[in-house]
C-alpha cells in the first residue's frame, strides 16, 4: 500500500464517523472517539503501524557546550561507556530482618561486566541481573542487594567500590538499624519545562537546591530520597526530534490519526535514554543517586506535558499512545530498575499501573501511587487498581505509626472552577475557532488551551473530585482500623504549602486521637521556575476551606508565618513560590527537640491556645549565606513575652509521642554576594493513638 493509499484510508475512517463527531468544517471533535483506535484498552494501546519505505529525518548531532550542567544539551548527548551506580531502596523485610535495595549499572557492550564490592559490618548478599543485553550499545545490569538489618539505633555504613576494568569508582550510603528513626528527603519537578525562557533560566542555577540537599546530607545523612514526579523533563522532544516537530504542525485530522512509526519509536526511546542519563549524571544528582537510596513516582513531564489529561481523540491517538508506551518503558528502567516483563516480579503492582508499597523499619511505610498509567478525562486511576492498593494496605499495615502516600499531584489544593469551565468551553470550540490568531497563541503544542490539561490534572477538578472523595473515605477507614497516621506528599504545582483534613464535629478529638487528621505536604519545585507572585496572591483569594465528606473539614493552613528573605510577618501565609525541597524524620518519645528549642528550632501553635487542634508549626534553622547546611538560627527569634504573637507552647496531647517532623527548605528569592541562602519551616505530625 502506498503512502497516498494509507492517507486515503485514514480520511475514509474520519469521514465514516457520525456527523456528531465532526464539526461543521469536517474537523474531528476533541471529545470524539479516535477513528483509528476507537476501542483502546490502555494508555499504551495503539494499532500496529503500517509498513513504509520512507525514512524519517535523523536527530541532529549535539553541538559542543561549555555550560555548567550537561543536562541542557539539545538534543541530549549519548552517554559515556560506564554509568552508575544509581541506588534504589526497595523495603525492609522485618520477618527476615533484611534491608533490600538495588543498584542500576550501565556498561558499554564492548566491556566485560564490572566487579562490585561492598564493605560493611552487617552481612550483605548481592546478585547480578541483566535487564537489557544490548540497549543502544549499553548492557544494563540490576544488582539486587540484601543487607542484614541489625538491632539497635544508629546507622550502618555501606561502602562500595566498582572495578570497571579500565578505572575504579567508590562511595558509600547508610542504612538505618531496626530501632533507628529514619531521615529522608522529598522533592519534585527536577527540570525546566518548555515554557521557561532562556533568559529566566539564566537567573536561576539549576543545581542550587540540589546542592543544598547534598549539604544537609553531609551534615546528617539521609536514609532515603523520595522523588515525587517530573524527574526528567521530556518537553523538548517535540522540538529536538525532527519528525515530532513536523507532527506538531500537521493538519488536525492527520495529526491524530497518523501512525506511531517503528523508526520514530526507536528515536523516541533513544531520546529518553540519553535524557535520563544526562540528567542522572549531573554532578549534584549523581552524588545523591550514589549515596542516598531512592524511590520514585513519575508524573506527566516524564511522559509529555499533561499526559492522560486529554480528550479521547488525542488520548487514544497512535502518537500519544506510542509516546506514552515508550515513556513507560524508560520510566520502569531508570526509576524502578526493571522492565515491563519483570515489573510485577520486582514488586510493582496495579491493574494497568505500577504502584509500590515499602516499609522503612517497623514504624514507617510509604505507598507510591501511579496516577498516570490509567488516567483519562474521567478517572485518575482505575477502580481495580484502587481495590488492589487498599487490599494490599489492609493486609500489610500492622502496628505502623505513619503511612506516607505519594501522590505526584496534590490530593488537596485550591479549586479554580471558573477557570475550569472557561477552558472546557474553549476546548469545545471548533478547531478553526481555536486556530484564530488571538486564541491560538494561548494553545499548547497539541492544539488545546495551554491550561486545560493543567487544571484537569488536579484531583480537585470537577471531573475527579468524586473519585478523590471516595479515596479519601477509604483512607479514613484504613486510618481508623489500623490506627495509622496518613500523610500525603505531593509536588507538581511549583510552590509549597500545607493542607489538612480533620474531623469536623462539635466535640473535635485531640489530634492524636483523630483518625481523620491527614496532612498534605506540597513541595515543588527543586529546579523549575516558581510561579509569579500574582498567581500566589490569586490562590489566597479563592476559597481555601471545604467540607468534602461526612464530618470532615479540609483547609489550606496558614503555614508560613515569616517572609523567607527578611523574617518579617507575612500577609499571605498559605503558599510561597520559592523553590524548595522537603526534609522529614521520625521523632521518638525521648527526642526532646520536639518540646524545646534545640538546634535553633522552636515550635508554636498558629492559633490561640484555646484551639487544641491547631497544627504544631515553627521556624526551623537556616543555611549559611552561601546556601550550605542547616545550622544557622531561624529567620525570626521568638520571645516568650505576652507581646509575642508566636509564643512557643508545648502540648504533649497535641504532638503525641511518635511524631513525624516535616521541614520545608525554601531557597531565598534574594541573591546575596555568596549565593542564595535557605530558610526552613517546620511541622510536627502526631501519631494516631
Amino acid at each position: 500500500m502506498t503512502t497516498k493509499e494509507k492517507e486515503e484510508g485514514k480520511k475514509s475512517s474520519v469521514n465514516s464517523l457520525p456527523i456528531g463527531d465532526r464539526d461543521k468544517h469536517g474537523d474531528l471533535k476533541a471529545d470524539a472517539p479516535n477513528p483509528v483506535n476507537p476501542h483502546s484498552q490502555s494508555s499504551s494501546d495503539y494499532p500496529a503501524p503500517q509498513r513504509t519505505t520512507t525514512k524519517i529525518p535523523e536527530i541532529p548531532q549535539v553541538p559542543s557546550t561549555n555550560a555548567q550542567s550537561p543536562a541542557i544539551n539539545r538534543p541530549p548527548k549519548q552517554p559515556g561507556p560506564a554509568l552508575g551506580p544509581y541506588y534504589q531502596f526497595i523495603k525492609t523485610d522485618l520477618n527476615k530482618m533484611l534491608w533490600l535495595g538495588s543498584a542500576l549499572i550501565l556498561r558499554h557492550v564492548s566491556f566485560d561486566r564490572p566487579k562490585i564490592e561492598f564493605h560493611c559490618e552487617p552481612k550483605i548478599d548481592f546478585n547480578w541481573e541483566v535487564l537489557y543485553d544490548d540497549f543502544f550499545n549499553m548492557r544494563i545490569y540490576r544488582v539486587n542487594i540484601s543487607i542484614e538489618l541489625r538491632d539497635g539505633q544508629g546507622d550502618d555504613e555501606i561502602r562500595w567500590k566498582i572495578d570497571w576494568n579500565d578505572h575504579q569508582t567508590d562511595g558509600l550510603f547508610r542504612i538505618a538499624r531496626y530501632n533507628q528513626n529514619w531521615r529522608g528527603g522529598f522533592f519534585s519537578c527536577n527540570g525546566f519545562d518548555a515554557s521557561v525562557s532562556e533568559q529566566k533560566k539564566s537567573k536561576l542555577k539549576a543545581g542550587n537546591v540540589w546542592e543544598h540537599l547534598n549539604s544537609i546530607h553531609d551534615e546528617k545523612q539521609l536514609h532515603l530520597l523520595v522523588w515525587g514526579g517530573d524527574q526528567n523533563y521530556i518537553d523538548f522532544i517535540f522540538e529536538d526530534v525532527p519528525y515530532l516537530k513536523e507532527w506538531v504542525e500537521m493538519d488536525w485530522n492527520t495529526k491524530w490519526t497518523c501512525d506511531f512509526r517503528d523508526d520514530l519509536r526507536e528515536q523516541v526511546e533513544q531520546y529518553h535514554f540519553n535524557a535520563y542519563l544526562e540528567n542522572w549524571e549531573r554532578p549534584e544528582v549523581k552524588n545523591v543517586l550514589a549515596s542516598i537510596p531512592s524511590i520514585m513516582m513519575w508524573d506527566d513531564h516524564d511522559i509529555f506535558d499533561g499526559a492522560g489529561s486529554y480528550p479521547p481523540l488525542l488520548h487514544d491517538s497512535p502518537m500519544m499512545s506510542g509516546l506514552f508506551k515508550t515513556a513507560q518503558k524508560m520510566r520502569l528502567l531508570f526509576q524502578h530498575h526493571t522492565t515491563v516483563d519483570k515489573a510485577r516480579d520486582h514488586g510493582l503492582f496495579g491493574y494497568q499501573s505500577y504502584n509500590f508499597l515499602t516499609f522503612c523499619g517497623p514504624n514507617l511505610a510509604l505507598i507510591g501511587s501511579d496516577d498516570r498509567s490509567e488516567r483519562n478525562i474521567e478517572q485518575v486511576k482505575d477502580a481495580k487498581s484502587w481495590d488492589i492498593i487498599f487490599e494490599k494496605l489492609d493486609q500489610n499495615i500492622h502496628n505502623v505509626q505513619h503511612l506516607i502516600v505519594i501522590f505526584p499531584v496534590p490530593f488537596s489544593i485550591v479549586r479554580f472552577q471558573l477557570a475550569e469551565n472557561c477552558f472546557e468551553h474553549l476546548k469545545n470550540l471548533s478547531h478553526r475557532c481555536r486556530n484564530l490568531p488571538l486564541v491560538k497563541q494561548t494553545n499548547s503544542i497539541f492544539g488545546l488551551p495551554e491550561l486545560y490539561d493543567d487544571l484537569l490534572d488536579e484531583w480537585t477538578h470537577e471531573a475527579h473530585i468524586n473519585e478523590r472523595n471516595q479515596v479519601l473515605e477509604r483512607f479514613q477507614q484504613l486510618a481508623e482500623k489500623k490506627r495509622v497516621r496518613i500523610t500525603f506528599f505531593s509536588g507538581d504545582v511549583h510552590c509549597c504549602g500545607i493542607s489538612r483534613f480533620k474531623t469536623h464535629d462539635k466535640n473535635e478529638p485531640a489530634p492524636i486521637y483523630d483518625s481523620k487528621l491527614m496532612y498534605q505536604v506540597i513541595s515543588s519545585a527543586i529546579v523549575n521556575l516558581p510561579p509569579p507572585r500574582m498567581a500566589i496572591y490569586v490562590a489566597h483569594m479563592v476559597k481555601t476551606k471545604w467540607y468534602p465528606v461526612d464530618k470532615t473539614v479540609e483547609e489550606i493552613i496558614d503555614f508560613f508565618q515569616r517572609v523567607p528573605e527578611t523574617g518579617r510577618k507575612l500577609m499571605h501565609k498559605k503558599f510561597l513560590p520559592n523553590r524548595n525541597w522537603c526534609y522529614f524524620e521520625q521523632c521518638d518519645p525521648i527526642d526532646t527537640t520536639m518540646y524545646t528549642p534545640v538546634e535553633s528550632v522552636s515550635f508554636q501553635r498558629c492559633c490561640a491556645s484555646k484551639n487544641r487542634t491547631a497544627p504544631v508549626i515553627g521556624l526551623g534553622p537556616t543555611s549559611t549565606h552561601d546556601g550550605r547546611g542547616g545550622t544557622g538560627p531561624p529567620i525570626h527569634q521568638h520571645t516568650q513575652s505576652l507581646a509575642c504573637t508566636n509564643k512557643k507552647e508545648n502540648n504533649r496531647e497535641q504532638m503525641g509521642v511518635h511524631s513525624l517532623r516535616i521541614r520545608l527548605w525554601l531557597e531565598s528569592a534574594a541573591k546575596h554576594n555568596e549565593g542564595r541562602d535557605f530558610v526552613s519551616y517546620d511541622l510536627l505530625i502526631p501519631n494516631l493513638v
